[in-house]
């Protein structure tokens, strides 16, 4: 078991290959240095494009905390109206 690298050194790691749609330049970057970051800009010539890292996944923890709110106080309603 001493020749297995931990899977924490496997994803620091990792490289992320990041192909932009507008230059088709390829960029090529460290999970770890992109995990902290929510945009990433092309390195291609005369390019501007920006890769959105980070915006995404907060609007999904949010719309999953609403579903609950609102699945909980349906149920809940049920709950009261068979209790009468």
């Amino acid at each position: 078991m001493g020749d297995t690298p931990d899977i924490r050194q496997i994803r620091s790691a990792a490289r992320i290959m990041l192909i932009c749609p507008d230059c088709g330049q390829e960029n090529s970057e460290l999970a770890d240095r992109l995990r902290g970051m929510n945009s990433y800009s092309c390195r291609g010539n005369g390019c501007d494009y920006s890769f959105i890292l980070g915006g995404r996944r907060q609007d999904i923890g949010k719309g999953f905390v609403e579903a609950c709110k609102r699945f909980y106080a349906a149920f809940y309603t049920m709950r009261g109206q068979g209790a009468r």
